[in-house]
């Protein structure tokens, strides 16, 4: 079960629907510039991640000579970024795995916009724009994001690891490369994949994925049609 939204912008919404408009930024943009509190992540496109208890940090100067940091020192986890990372772009969506009772989504995910639009055909949709990315010369990567605890983790992120102060973005991504301050990947009309573009505080009356819907449909929590 892998069930797609896209919140946005009506406005956005409606070139991601009728061209099948994907406009993507860089994740170093969402780490440094990006106002949108429910976007900027000072983690976005780092390689790695080292908590204080596991860091060791030596600089050494011809006239001063070699001073090692204290752990102690140090108020947070220390990030790697490496610019063939941090300047890759990146689409963003809503990812369900599973049937979810309301509110489908947490209340902070408003802070995306005032519409979204519900892919119909999650398989098709990914095809598309692999085809298209292909295209154009580009390699793509899809994927579910994971969440860490970011007073805990040390080791190799990425872009599909993420802070779990965002777990309830419940994020896909399809990241692109090379990448550019700006990308639009033009995939074509999704209008007959995807519902008409909706109020995102209105979910709820529009879409239901909970439990008792799953059973009814004859889906179990694996997501395996059952007898």
């Amino acid at each position: 079960m892998l069930i797609l939204f896209k919140f946005g912008a009506p406005e956005h919404l409606l070139a991601f629907r009728e061209q099948g408009l994907l406009h993507m930024r860089t994740m170093r943009y969402f780490a440094e510039r990006e106002a949108n509190p429910a976007r900027k992540d000072r983690f976005e496109g780092t390689a790695e991640i080292i908590q204080p208890s596991d860091a060791e940090i030596i600089f050494e100067h011809p006239l001063l000579g070699k001073h090692t940091v204290d752990p102690r020192e140090l108020t947070g986890p220390v990030s790697l970024t490496l610019d063939s990372e941090a300047n890759r772009n990146v689409f963003c969506m809503f990812a369900l795995t599973k049937p979810q009772g309301k509110p489908l989504i947490h209340g902070d995910n408003l802070n995306f916009g005032t519409s979204f639009v519900l892919v119909l055909n999650t398989p098709e949709f990914l095809r598309r724009i692999s085809s298209a990315a292909q295209s154009a010369g580009l390699q793509t990567e899809a994927g579910l994001v994971k969440y860490f605890d970011e007073n805990k983790f040390s080791g190799p992120t990425g872009p599909f690891l993420k802070s779990s102060r965002y777990m309830h973005q419940s994020e896909y991504r399809i990241v692109v490369s090379p990448g550019i301050p700006i990308r639009e990947l033009t995939v074509g009309s999704l209008e007959d994949i995807t519902t008409p573009v909706l109020p995102l505080a209105d979910i709820d009356s529009h879409v239901d994925f909970s439990p008792e819907s799953a059973r009814a449909a004859g889906i179990n929590w694996d997501g395996e049609a059952e007898g």
